[in-house]
């Protein structure tokens, strides 16, 4: 039901195009990283993407009752973001040894700009063998503007060790070409 209305909604408000889905795996664990604009971002993928989305959403989210109702019935599942959450981990290494998609935003939170990329995106998918599908999303969420969703070609990181630590620089190499991915995708 909540599925319906906001997507009802969606399409009331605005034109959704996306373009790129034959990029998509259509199976297997991804990473799904994305440039992150506005809160809308996640749902129109969410309700767009062709696999199922299970989120990373910052854990001040879920304080809300009806809002982390909502947020799990999403699949979004919380992470604290003033430390290192293992737990947070845990579940993002283990939706991707499921074989499902996990969707991260690159910059950490909502910005327009993308040279303040995290490296989380890299170390999940390294440490776990499964490729990036970068996604560009150019968007003003004016309503009745267009939201556009370019999905890429996956970026697959196959010759880096994944039993051995990463390093900063290694992670910062890999973090720089998934962010020029999703440049070149907005």
């Amino acid at each position: 039901m909540i599925s319906f209305v906001v997507n009802l909604f969606l399409n009331v408000s605005f034109k959704i195009k996306i373009n790129g889905v034959e990029n998509v795996p259509s199976d297997g664990g991804i990473v799904l990283c994305a440039n992150h604009l506005s809160n809308f971002d996640p749902v129109v993928l969410k309700l767009r993407f062709p696999r199922n989305i299970n989120f990373m959403a910052k854990k001040e989210l879920f304080s809300n009752i009806f809002l982390s109702y909502i947020l799990k019935k999403f699949d979004a599942f919380e992470v604290d973001r003033a430390k290192n959450d293992l737990n947070a981990y845990r579940t993002a290494m283990n939706i991707l040894k499921s074989s499902k998609v996990l969707g991260i935003f690159i910059q950490g939170t909502r910005k327009t700009d993308i040279d303040t990329a995290k490296n989380g995106a890299a170390m999940f998918a390294v440490k776990s063998g499964t490729p990036v599908v970068p996604v560009g999303i150019k968007a003003s969420y004016k309503f009745f503007s267009e939201i556009n969703i370019n999905i890429g070609q996956p970026i697959y990181f196959n010759e880096i060790n994944k039993t051995s630590k990463l390093d900063k620089e290694t992670l910062e190499s890999i973090t720089q070409k998934i962010s020029d991915a999703i440049k070149n995708l907005i």
